[in-house]
């Protein structure tokens, strides 16, 4: 009798082992299940299997490098720019920028409750020293005519009219949604110095050197006087590279060329999306070799210099960083289903 009793409780501890492992398998399965359903698997072209969250839970910019090479006809492409001591950004180490491309590249977001373009992802300083991914966007339409600068100086930096009336009176009329989403930024203010006698003006590719040099090689060959290498505020403007490069494969067509309309980055018009108000427009590099002059987007197509207020008022499109938070909420970037953003 005593060993039958001994026998029934070895077995009802068998019997609690078993219980006890079979709470824990549900668990396992449970949270297994779970894991599944918070996750989409997708097969990617190198026919590997990755596990992706859902969009809300990526940040922006890892949502759209996805379709970067041309990708379901994003028009995202891969830029690299290989490493150069004497530039603010890329002295040690390549850049690689995403920048949409080409006639009509899937880039439309809503913001601010308006239509804008995203210029591409790019490796941006915070202005303390901090670089990480941030989307670029630009405003699809003029916001008016406008001077560059009324007390006739292209010192972007001092600060311009232009950039008071963007960084107050333009700032504060956005949405206080838009407005928590854009991060303050270095922005780049070389340029070039460029006169007419050649009768051509170096290339896009060039200029994205120029813009961002670290100080003068020659005297006024980037910057005129003391003007400074850059500055840190929330809106500027595109740069001359900006422009360039979102046309098809057309950044080592000279920015103008009145001796080849074959070098001449006008012949690029119909593959530039950049080339949609057709106005004469401020862009943000300063003509190094005067103090009054800074490029504008001619309404032809080309980039050239001019003077930053005796010419008259030319087209504003607002450009700003968001930041790196800002997620892809919605949207595939078409004009008719524009992406959404959300915090």
């Amino acid at each position: 009798m005593k060993n039958f009793i001994n026998f029934l409780k070895t077995d009802i501890k068998i019997i609690n082992s078993y219980f006890l492992f079979a709470i824990i398998l549900i668990i396992l399965i449970s949270v297994g299940y779970t894991s599944y359903a918070l996750f989409s698997f997708t097969k990617t072209s190198t026919n590997v299997i990755e596990g992706t969250v859902g969009d809300l839970s990526k940040s922006g910019t890892d949502a759209l490098i996805k379709l970067t090479d041309n990708k379901d006809n994003s028009g995202l492409y891969t830029i690299t720019h290989e490493a150069d001591n004497t530039l603010q950004i890329g002295a040690t180490e390549s850049v690689t920028e995403y920048r949409y491309r080409g006639a009509s590249p899937k880039n439309y977001v809503s913001f601010n409750n308006e239509t804008w373009r995203i210029l591409g992802i790019f490796p941006t300083d915070d202005g303390n020293g901090n670089i990480e991914n941030r989307i670029k966007l630009i405003r699809n339409e003029s916001i008016g005519n406008k001077y560059w600068d009324t007390s006739d100086s292209n010192n972007w930096a001092r600060p311009s009219t232009l950039n008071t009336e963007l960084n107050t009176t333009y700032l504060n009329s956005l949405t206080s949604e838009a407005q928590k989403m854009i991060g303050n930024t270095k922005y780049y203010l070389g340029g070039k110095n460029v006169t007419y006698n050649n009768g051509y003006a170096d290339t896009p590719l060039q200029f994205y050197s120029y813009e961002r040099k670290i100080q003068n090689t020659t005297s006024n060959e980037f910057y005129n006087g003391t003007n400074p290498n850059s500055w840190v505020g929330k809106l500027g403007l595109m740069y001359v590279s900006d422009y360039g490069y979102a046309s098809s494969n057309c950044e080592n067509k000279r920015i103008y060329d009145y001796n080849s309309s074959a070098n001449d980055i006008r012949v690029c018009n119909d593959t530039n999306w950049l080339y949609n108000i057709k106005d004469n427009e401020w862009i943000l590099p300063q003509n190094a070799g005067t103090s009054n002059r800074a490029f504008y987007v001619n309404s032809n197509g080309h980039v050239n210099y001019n003077f930053v207020v005796y010419n008259g008022q030319f087209a504003v499109r607002p450009v700003l960083y968001l930041t790196s938070s800002v997620k892809i909420t919605g949207g595939n970037g078409t004009s008719s289903s524009p992406y959404t953003l959300g915090l």
